[in-house]
């Protein structure tokens, strides 16, 4: 039996059967383990470029640790999520996180370059076992009817923890340089709190969440199907449909890696081009910045139901070409405003194309979503390391606008490489994307 997502007006699974009943509970958490998020990208690209007067290279290497260390995490805890107990596996990695703030915070204090490198090493291989299960949960506690929708309430979650966390920050920052300047210890006081947050999260997570209920479709019980009935679709054994069947994860793959690369090589540079080019004021541009978590965390839910019922090929190659567009447009503003609603819609463009790639990618197994999801980090994991790395380069060496041009033209190359290799893959997923009836 091949299950299929149908973008019709029959519903199989009513609304109110979308969800397990703790899914909601599994969401909220979410909030307080991504209070940091938004501050924390800003403040250190301000601090290593402005502040400490580091070259961009250097900016470059503190993101490349946060992806190193979830480079590491993502080589073993796939493994874990799908043999040992993910709730408390999700418990560790917030308390990891929580650790590696505190100890950035020491860091920032003594202006530790190497200290804040380790911090983000550790706050990387928190995050990765911290999300990893996670969405593991997610994909198990939501019908595949609706699992875009699922990671939408995530990010809009994530959404409103980093929208409440970067006013926390930005108010402390904006403050104390107003009344104490030189005072470290106050101006960056905003991330223990997020660390204790962390801590806070885990705690919850474990008391509230109970991994074994899982989503139960009523069709599988009026039909006694099992776990083991869906997790074998009608394929074929013969040779040449297996070779072209590696052929579209290789497609697939090898475009996840080098898009990877693609926002590491010019994402990290947007702020300093902005502070170097538009506006030197810190404070003023953090503003800017905030509407884009405000608007992205409340469209979320909307963008998660769109990307159910979105042609994958078509959604994909739009969020492409108008992602390029607009990393094109950002380079040549020179208004805070403009460049504010660029960033809503860049950040609204790349929501929607990862919601579709979630959906498709955590249909490939049931049992084995854990390592899937690992597999998928692990590649972008290696492509964030050198991204960054590269685009720092071509930064120093050639100008500030050239990592952004070169992005535009391996966004747009790229498209091929997703739909041809969706195309392919699709017969052989376990919940197959092709539009026909729910049955």
């Amino acid at each position: 039996m091949r299950l299929t997502l149908k973008n019709s007006k029959k519903q199989l699974v009513p609304d109110h059967h979308k969800f397990t009943s703790d899914f909601n509970s599994v969401i909220f958490i979410v909030i307080w383990n991504s209070l940091g998020f938004f501050f924390i990208e800003f403040i250190m690209a301000y601090l290593i470029k402005q502040v400490l007067n580091y070259p961009a290279t250097n900016l470059g290497l503190f993101f490349s640790f946060i992806t190193l260390g979830g480079l590491i995490s993502s080589s073993f805890i796939g493994y874990l999520t799908d043999r040992f107990s993910k709730r408390i596996l999700v418990m560790i990695g917030s308390f990891g996180r929580g650790i590696s703030y505190f100890g950035l915070y020491i860091s920032i204090i003594l202006h530790s370059l190497t200290g804040m490198y380790i911090s983000a090493f550790l706050l990387g291989l928190g995050a990765y076992i911290f999300w990893n299960p996670l969405d593991s949960i997610i994909s198990e506690k939501s019908s595949k009817y609706h699992r875009s929708s699922a990671f939408g309430k995530r990010r809009f979650a994530l959404g409103i923890g980093m929208v409440l966390g970067t006013i926390i920050g930005f108010t402390i920052f904006s403050i104390a340089n107003i009344l104490t300047p030189l005072n470290d210890f106050i101006i960056y006081g905003a991330i223990p709190v997020y660390g204790i947050a962390n801590f806070y999260a885990g705690i919850q997570f474990s008391r509230k969440v109970d991994e074994h209920k899982k989503f139960i479709y009523p069709e599988d019980l009026n039909n006694g199907l099992t776990e083991q009935d869906l997790e074998s679709p009608i394929r074929t054994s013969e040779t040449p449909v297996k070779r072209f069947f590696l052929l579209g994860i290789i497609l697939v793959f090898t475009g996840l890696f080098l898009s990877s690369i693609n926002v590491g090589f010019y994402r990290p540079y947007i702020q300093p081009y902005i502070l170097e080019n538009v506006n030197s004021n810190p404070s003023i541009v953090s503003w800017f910045y905030l509407p884009t978590a405000l608007i992205g965390a409340l469209l979320a839910p909307k963008l998660g139901t769109m990307a159910d019922k979105v042609n994958p090929y078509l959604g994909i190659s739009i969020a492409s070409f108008f992602g390029g567009i607009i990393t094109f447009l950002i380079i040549y503003t020179q208004n805070l405003w403009f460049f504010s609603f660029l960033l809503i819609f860049d950040n609204t463009i790349m929501l929607t194309s990862g919601f579709i790639f979630i959906n498709v990618l955590s249909r490939v197994s049931v049992k084995h979503r854990g390592k899937i999801f690992s597999t998928i980090t692990l590649f972008e994991s290696i492509g964030m390391i050198i991204g960054p790395l590269l685009g720092g380069v071509v930064w120093e060496t050639i100008s500030p606008q050239a990592p952004f041009m070169i992005s535009i033209i391996v966004e747009w190359s790229l498209i091929s490489f997703f739909v041809i290799g969706i195309h392919i893959i699709n017969p052989y997923l376990v919940e197959s994307i092709k539009n026909q009836k729910r049955k």
